[in-house]
């Protein structure tokens, strides 16, 4: 599908308000019961509205997961600005690495519905697209960093080791989600440690 899933946008207050609690909605039953179980009929009774209210936005259930990956997306790319920025240059890059992959991880696992929202990007073209937006986001704001940290460097060899860092991080923590907690965070330490190892060399 190239075009946008949603059927339309709230302009007014009052139609941005039920837009928002549909999806406040769909994201504790998606947490709850996971995207196979979810259905919109369900979500519109959890959310107070009829159901053709929430067909004026959304024309299905995938329509939502999208919105809801948009949601994430904005509040990722925030997050990702909070530990990248000219405030955090000083602080050992091994820390930074530590913290924003602990971040990741809380808001990804924390955040309702934002796991099962993340994985079905492995199988949604849509949602890849939104995400695919949100890193390159990311990936300026890391080439600016890396910018600070080594200005003798390379753009070029910069920008790769800006964009090998994002695939990374996305394809291992993307992973750690599809598994029970323990292995998950073994995972998350394991990223840790590849991008530590990889960048110190550099900056």
């Amino acid at each position: 599908m190239n075009q946008e899933p949603l059927r339309r946008r709230p302009q007014q207050a009052r139609s941005r308000q039920r837009f928002n609690q549909i999806l406040d909605t769909a994201a504790h039953i998606l947490e709850d019961i996971g995207y196979e179980a979810t259905s919109t009929e369900l979500i519109a009774e959890k959310a107070g509205t009829s159901i053709g209210s929430l067909y004026r936005f959304f024309p299905d259930k995938s329509a939502i997961v999208y919105a809801l990956a948009e949601r994430y997306a904005e509040q990722m790319k925030s997050l990702f600005a909070n530990h990248f920025n000219s405030y955090t240059v000083d602080i050992p890059l091994d820390k930074v690495v530590d913290e924003i992959i602990d971040a990741f991880d809380d808001f990804y696992t924390n955040q309702p519905g934002c796991r099962i929202v993340m994985l079905q990007s492995l199988v949604s073209a849509e949602i890849r697209a939104v995400n695919k937006q949100a890193d390159y986001a990311m990936l300026e704001q890391l080439d600016a960093f890396f910018a600070s940290l080594n200005p003798e460097l390379d753009p070029n060899r910069r920008r790769l080791a800006s964009q090998v860092s994002i695939e990374i991080a996305n394809a291992l923590q993307i992973w750690s989600l599809a598994q029970e907690d323990n292995f998950r965070r073994q995972i998350v330490e394991e990223t840790k440690q590849v991008l530590i190892r990889y960048l110190k060399p550099l900056f």
